[in-house]
């Protein structure tokens, strides 16, 4: 039996008890006490009755309004409507308790208790209008939990994705993670708009110009390539492009499009946003002039990209400006979605791989056998030791996120290390460096640094076929 009840159950039944023994119990206790027997049987029948009473309160409380009631509204009911319930019970129980148990005249009382009743409901008028509104929420269909919804209340405008509604405020979780409580009193007098009705769907358009150079067809085939190559839009139906204004800088183009679900609206724009500037790129299409400048603004080639990112990748540290440029030219990207398995523990694979976008993981034995896992940002690399020396990758690289990396193969560096003959001893040098993390106490020590880094050199001449 829930403890709530065992108290308050167990004290019923004793009182019944003694009151089916009758004059077995009352006879001696009147005796002892001096008071009349017929009085103590009344006051063991209201004392009984009161008991009942208050389990008939709590019942209704517990299991009727906060359990039955609860449940097929789908709502928390407030904890003032269980304990106002359970004193309307207590109070009728208590005047029918007085009038037929005990013969009392409860005229009085009631006058009491309606004129109380009447100022409670009068303190408590705003209350009872957010609780018929709470009421009324739940049962139709203006919004529910989960929807995306835009409230303009007298406070300001807000907007986000419900996350409950109780039967005195509705609560909203908006973009920047701030729980908003509105109460609902003010939701009956402001406009709502539900962006999940009719639907989940969302509409949305991007505007881009273009200069006159670029003939209207280019245009519109690199714009909708772009647009419908965006990574993890899902489009309700494909997008259009089309040219909406000649402008005295050029041409204004407009990519209309609709994503399936509300919630990705900012993401989807933002992947859209980014994988058009990409095909703008790729094409090396220039974006239409500003009156405020003399020259054409171009969108940044992808070599430059590509350029700057090989400039801060420690291992090719030292090297001219010249092997930088065909680095960054003869490298290859590949964009690998999240969770998706890089590298195999065990595979041949004579490619070091530059992380660009994005972050990876690989996990190795470390200290005490235990597995560790260590993560890859942009800039950072991994595989240079299969490559240099020829052996199988020692672990299994996964993407935590998606990523964008470039692979150095075996063919490529050995190619420019051909050009270079002496960019083997650069490269050997920043190995060794790595091997030892930069640590400038272990760098002090000629003999074990000059040591790895003539191993090192000896394993490109060998493995790259070097003279």
């Amino acid at each position: 039996m829930n403890k709530q009840y065992r108290l308050l159950v167990g004290l019923t039944f004793f009182i019944a008890l003694l009151n089916a023994l009758g004059q077995g119990f009352s006879g001696p206790l009147s005796l002892v006490t001096g008071s009349p027997e017929s009085d103590i049987e009344q006051l063991l029948v209201g004392t009984l009755c009161f008991f009942i009473t208050l389990l008939i309160a709590k019942v209704l409380k517990i299991e009727i309004i906060h359990g039955y009631l609860e449940r097929v509204l789908k709502v928390n009911v407030p904890t003032l409507i269980g304990d106002i319930f359970s004193a309307i019970i207590i109070f009728i129980g208590a005047c029918l308790i007085l009038s037929f148990v005990f013969k009392q005249n409860i005229s009085a009382l009631v006058v009491t208790g309606a004129g109380s009743a009447a100022i409670l409901g009068f303190a408590l008028k705003d209350f009872a209008v957010a609780l018929a509104v709470g009421i009324s929420l739940n049962f139709e269909d203006t919004y529910k939990v989960g929807d995306r919804i835009k409230i303009q209340t007298k406070s300001g405008i807000h907007e986000g994705i419900v996350q409950k509604i109780t039967w005195r405020n509705t609560i909203i979780l908006t973009d920047l993670l701030e729980t908003v409580f509105i109460p609902n009193i003010e939701v009956l007098g402001c406009s709502v708009t539900n962006y999940n009705l009719p639907d989940r769907q969302f509409k949305r358009n991007l505007l881009i110009e273009i200069d006159y150079d670029v003939s209207i067809d280019s245009a519109e085939r690199i714009l909708y390539a772009g647009s419908l190559n965006a990574v993890g839009v899902k489009f309700s139906a494909p997008p259009v492009v089309r040219a909406i204004e000649l402008k005295e800088s050029g041409v204004l183009y407009e990519i209309r499009y609709t994503v399936s679900d509300i919630v990705d609206k900012s993401a989807s724009h933002h992947a859209i946003i980014k994988s058009v500037l990409e095909s703008l790129r790729v094409a090396n299409i220039m974006v239409a002039r500003s009156l405020d400048f003399d020259q054409d603004l171009k969108i940044s080639n992808r070599g430059q990209d590509v350029y700057h990112l090989v400039q801060q990748i420690r291992l090719f540290s030292g090297f001219s400006q010249e092997i930088l440029v065909d680095l960054a030219n003869e490298m290859m990207s590949r964009r690998i979605g999240a969770s998706s398995r890089i590298v195999h523990g065990g595979e041949n694979l004579e490619t070091i791989f530059i992380v660009a976008e994005g972050i990876v993981s690989r996990s190795y034995l470390g200290r005490d056998e235990q597995v560790e896992q260590q993560r890859f940002i942009a800039t950072e690399y991994f595989g240079e030791e299969a490559l240099i020396s020829g052996l199988p990758h020692q672990s299994t690289v996964m993407a935590n996120t998606n990523v964008l990396i470039y692979e150095l193969t075996k063919e490529i560096l050995q190619k420019i290390l051909m050009k270079y003959p002496q960019l083997h001893k650069q490269l050997a040098t920043n190995l060794a460096k790595a091997h030892f993390n930069g640590n400038a106490t272990v760098l002090e020590k000629s003999n074990t640094f000059e040591y790895q880094k003539s191993l090192y050199e000896g394993m490109i001449r060998a493995n790259f076929r070097l003279a």
